[in-house]
């Protein structure tokens, strides 16, 4: 089923989209796995070729002189000054994964556009004009290698570079002596094809020390999602590559910033047949949503007390002691016309479940009553539970911007049941009504409120889902989506 920039930003997405990650941990199952298509390669090479491209219209070429000798008319001098790059085109880049942890970038068929002014002096003659200077069949070859220091940040080398050039061709203008500099033309070509070839793979691994690798380090290893929860995307083995892919297993595992330890959980296994028609395929286990209730459980978030002032119904009832005499009138006697208080929580984490058919789980929910003495002092009243396997809830997932998020519904009435009383048994059924309807208005959109704020995805910083389906496969959910910059 389907649910409906700077420069540097742009250059980076190559490397960025490649790990979805960073450091390698002591984990074996990943809770989330990336794998990113030839076709989201190709995305990311162009937009990196782009600033590439600037980089290298922005060649200094360096002046340079020297001497003719010219049968029967001696020797003179020449110059070659103010040259600027008019153009460096690129038409067809292409990036490929190599077998081990890295991206080759190959770009062929380039050309480059110089213009510039030269002098020459013959004794007392002097003439000076013009040039443009054409080279064509430029190709570079360079490899990125991916890896992680001991912070946990991506790192990126260019582990090797070659270019080459074909040919470069001289026009001189401006002068009718510069058919004097057209007698050494290959000198000047051959001295200025040399120049560009050296600083072409300069300008390459510059631009990835000195730009891509910095704005690397400012990718967080660890999402904060809230006041009180991350999530944790580091790798938790090292990147594969196939014909078609580059694969990332990430741990995908929320955490309670308060706490960070050993979880009572573990990633199922997924296996998936990646879809190359779209850039990016995303596999999201049940351990990440889990791991999600499990961090706000623990947190002591998932708690809400509700009193008199914010529950009531067109005066159907009160949250007072004088509603709790028909059941229990020895509280309405010995605390006539009081507060009550509720406070619902999760007593223990409750396991949502990935099937084909969906995502499902059994909510788990614990009501205590209080009344409210006038000194705000607190009586315990009496403790209730959800009946296990009656009560049924689902899940509806859907990704928005860079975020997953979701809305809960529940297939039925919450029937309970009483734990604990203080004050002798009663027949619960009284109550069921005035709880469904607390947790239909006012529990669930608290919970729905915070699922549509979302999670967010492990997606480089200005890059969103463009289009994007959903399938549920066992124990995980397949996300599959195109990318495009913002």
């Amino acid at each position: 089923m389907t649910w409906g920039p700077d420069n540097v930003r742009k250059w980076s997405t190559l490397a960025l989209l490649a790990i979805m990650g960073t450091a390698l941990t002591a984990a074996t199952d990943p809770g989330f796995v990336a794998m990113i298509s030839q076709k989201g390669l190709d995305f990311a090479c162009q937009q990196g070729v782009v600033e590439l491209q600037k980089e290298l219209q922005a060649i200094s070429v360096p002046d340079f002189s020297g001497v003719f000798k010219i049968k029967h008319l001696g020797k003179g001098s020449y110059e070659f000054y103010s040259m600027a790059v008019d153009g460096f085109h690129i038409p067809n880049p292409e990036i490929e994964m190599l077998p081990s942890d890295g991206l080759r970038l190959s770009i062929k068929d380039a050309s480059i556009k110089i213009n510039g002014r030269w002098t020459s002096r013959k004794n007392f003659l002097k003439a000076s004009g013009n040039f443009d200077l054409r080279i064509q069949g430029v190709s570079i070859s360079a490899d990125l290698m991916l890896g992680s220091d001991s912070s946990g940040h991506i790192t990126t080398i260019c582990s090797n570079c070659d270019s080459h050039i074909d040919s470069v061709r001289i026009k001189i203008s401006g002068s009718m002596l510069g058919w004097l500099i057209q007698l050494f033309h290959r000198k000047i070509e051959t001295s200025l094809k040399n120049i560009i070839y050296k600083k072409i793979c300069k300008i390459v691994r510059n631009s990835v020390s000195s730009k891509l690798q910095p704005y690397l380090k400012t990718l967080p290893v660890v999402y904060r999602v809230d006041d009180v929860t991350s999530i944790d995307y580091r790798l938790v083995a090292p990147l594969t590559t196939t014909n078609q892919f580059l694969e990332g297993q990430l741990k995908g595992e929320f955490f309670w910033r308060g706490h960070q330890g050993p979880l009572p959980i573990h990633p199922p296994v997924m296996r998936f047949v990646p879809n190359s028609d779209y850039m990016v395929c995303m596999g999201i286990s049940d351990y990440f949503f889990n791991t999600a209730v499990f961090a706000y459980q623990e947190s002591g978030t998932l708690k809400i007390t509700l009193g008199d002032p914010s529950v009531s119904v067109d005066g159907r009832f009160q949250l007072n002691t004088d509603f709790l005499k028909t059941f229990l009138p020895k509280v309405a006697k010995k605390f006539p016309s009081m507060g009550v208080q509720l406070l619902i929580s999760v007593p223990s984490s409750t396991h949502l479940s990935i099937r084909p058919s969906g995502l499902s789980f059994n909510p788990k929910l614990e009501i205590q009553a209080f009344v409210v003495l006038p000194n705000a002092s607190l009586v315990p009243l009496f403790v209730l539970g959800m009946v296990r396997r009656k009560t049924n809830a689902s899940l509806e997932v859907d990704a928005k911007e860079n975020r997953l998020v979701g809305e809960m519904k529940l297939g039925s009435r919450l029937l309970l049941e009483l734990k604990e009383s203080k004050f002798g048994p009663f027949k619960v059924e009284y109550l069921e009504d005035v709880i469904n309807y607390i947790v239909s208005t006012l529990v669930l959109p608290k919970i729905n409120e915070r699922l549509r704020r979302g999670f967010p995805l492990p997606l480089p910083a200005g890059i969103q889902f463009s289009d994007f389906t959903f399938y549920p496969y066992q124990n995980f959910l397949l996300l599959e989506a195109d990318l495009h910059l913002i």
